[in-house]
């Protein structure tokens, strides 16, 4: 059997107090009388109830009287979850104005067109979402008491992952959302007040702001609070930030304009809060174009597909190589300093905001998703919805060097050619007025020639000498002068059967290391040259 609702019945006429709380009665509920604003306010003190029922004039002798609309601001601040019918015999324009600011949802009922009926299906109806409301209150005051307070996380890795700005005063719904966050390893920082919003926004690029409206203590309308005003200052100067509205107090009819004339992608009442609400916002927030950039050979970039073929300024387009070159590198960072070197004081912010705008049109510069301001400079987010020709080359040659150490020389191959096919050529080629780009195309070069020597050694196993030949030339024309390269090219030409082949390698390797270099071959090649010329057995080994 269902427990009876108890409801606060707000009456001043002892006649309607009686007609309304014995229909109340009549369907197994339990009224609650109060005849004036103190009675009202004793009663929300001392009870929970599922529904309260006012009439806003609680004296009709007095035509200016309003205590109604007062005992349903104490509803509104006691006990927010409740909802509110209005029993009354008319309704000036004031009062219209004033319900429709403090409770809009609330139906209303006319004494002169009473009906039994539509009143118990109303209170029914309402109760029960009472009730409910209730039940996700407690669950949610258990869930409150079991959260734990958090350190946010390190400044560095906003680098790699989703940064989401919490603007709430409570500290309980602060770490209540900053555990969710944790959980999901997003980024994740805390602001109390607009202003230390402001300040935070100022630091860090957010992929998210989840904002209470409210902020501050106060009977204020929703609109005029601070969280609001925030959310008014965002849609004016920065229309293009992503908001999540996380609020206890905001009626139907303040989401609908939230959601139609803010940039908010999602409103979540904290009465119905869940994770999963917060993470598909999140997820939703911090998606970005995809871009695919090519470094190795000619620099190009695609986004969503699309070959980017016209930038800005040329320059902006060095500064994203800039970036993208000491992504490479353990640092990073490109700090202020070092682009006002390369740029000019005057320019590099510019080229900043081009740059920006290049990559990602539909956005303003300083909410890019890429190009990232930390601290004293910037960086190049590496974001999941990117792909880099570099690191896609880098993982195909480390997990080809693993196949070819456990013998899967089939495997081995395919995994190696993907990343000879991505290596088009130098890191970059041409650039190298940088001071780490030197660095970086000796880097790649030497992986490139590491690849191609277990490619080399792949095919080899196989048997198909020639395309390990073949490999083994493409390496050396990266670095003519490495010598175990020319004993590998012998050794695979004798296994092959092209004795002569082999020895006319060992002729030329003597003359560029003795007669132009005048170095002497090593023991391990003078005594391979030996062994080929009598004819001796070797295997495809190196």
């Amino acid at each position: 059997m269902n427990k009876p609702s108890k409801i606060l019945v707000v009456e001043d006429r002892y006649d309607w107090q009686d007609i309304v709380c014995s229909t109340i009665s009549e369907e197994g509920n339990m009224p609650f009388s109060a005849m004036s604003l103190d009675q009202a306010v004793n009663a929300l003190g001392s009870e929970q109830f599922d529904l309260a029922i006012i009439d806003p004039v609680l004296d009709t002798t007095n035509r200016f009287n309003r205590d109604g609309l007062s005992v349903i601001q104490r509803v509104r601040e006691s006990q927010p979850s409740i909802p509110v019918v209005i029993v009354t015999g008319s309704l000036t324009q004031d009062l219209k104005t004033s319900l429709q600011r403090l409770c809009p949802e609330a139906p209303v009922l006319f004494k002169s067109n009473w009906d039994a009926d539509e009143f118990n299906h109303t209170v029914n109806r309402l109760a029960c979402n009472g009730k409910e409301d209730s039940i996700k209150s407690a669950i949610l005051e258990s869930r409150i008491e079991g959260i734990t307070s958090l350190t946010p996380p390190p400044s560095e890795l906003a680098l790699t992952r989703p940064r989401v700005l919490i603007v709430e005063n409570h500290e309980d719904w602060q770490n209540i959302v900053a555990n969710v966050l944790d959980e999901a390893n997003y980024f994740w920082r805390i602001a109390t007040t607009a202003e230390e919003a402001l300040k935070e926004m100022d630091k860090e690029n957010f992929h998210l702001i989840i904002l209470d409206l409210k902020l501050k203590q106060n009977n204020l309308p929703l609109p005029s609070n601070e969280g609001w005003l925030l959310l008014d200052f965002l849609a004016e100067s920065h229309s293009t930030t992503q908001v999540i509205v996380l609020s206890g107090q905001a009626s139907p009819s303040d989401v609908v304009e939230i959601l139609t004339r803010y940039p908010v992608i999602g409103f979540i009442e904290k009465q119905n809060f869940n994770s999963e609400s917060i993470k598909s916002a999140i997820a939703k927030a911090a998606k970005t174009p995809n871009l695919h950039i090519q470094t190795l050979g000619h620099f190009r970039v695609w986004r969503d597909d699309e070959v980017i073929d016209k930038w800005e300024n040329p320059q902006a387009e060095i500064l994203l190589k800039i970036l993208l070159s000491n992504a490479v590198r353990e640092n990073r960072f490109v700090s202020s300093e070092e682009l006002a070197k390369y740029f000019g004081e005057d320019t590099w912010h510019d080229l900043i905001d081009e740059a920006s705008r290049t990559l990602e049109p539909n956005i303003r510069p300083c909410d890019s998703r890429f190009i990232i301001k930390h601290n004293n400079g910037y960086y190049f987010d590496m974001s999941s919805t990117m792909s880099w020709d570099l690191t896609d080359f880098q993982n195909h040659l480390e997990k080809g060097v693993m196949l070819v150490e456990n013998k899967q020389w089939q495997e081995a191959v395919v995994e190696l050619e993907k990343g000879r096919a991505l290596y088009k050529n130098d890191f970059l080629e041409g650039i190298r007025y940088v001071k780490w780009m030197a660095a970086n195309h000796r880097k790649t070069a030497i992986q490139y020639i590491d690849l191609m020597i277990n490619l080399a050694d792949a095919y080899a196993a196989t048997k198909a000498y020639p395309k390990a030949v073949e490999a083994c030339l493409r390496a050396l024309d990266k670095n003519p002068l490495l010598e175990p390269l020319y004993r590998r090219i012998m050794r695979f030409h004798y296994c092959s059967g092209q004795k002569d082949a082999a020895l006319k390698i060992y002729r030329d390797f003597i003359k560029l290391f003795e007669e132009l270099l005048g170095q002497k071959p090593e023991p391990k090649t003078v005594t391979l040259q030996q062994a080929i010329l009598n004819d001796e057995e070797l295997g495809a080994g190196s």
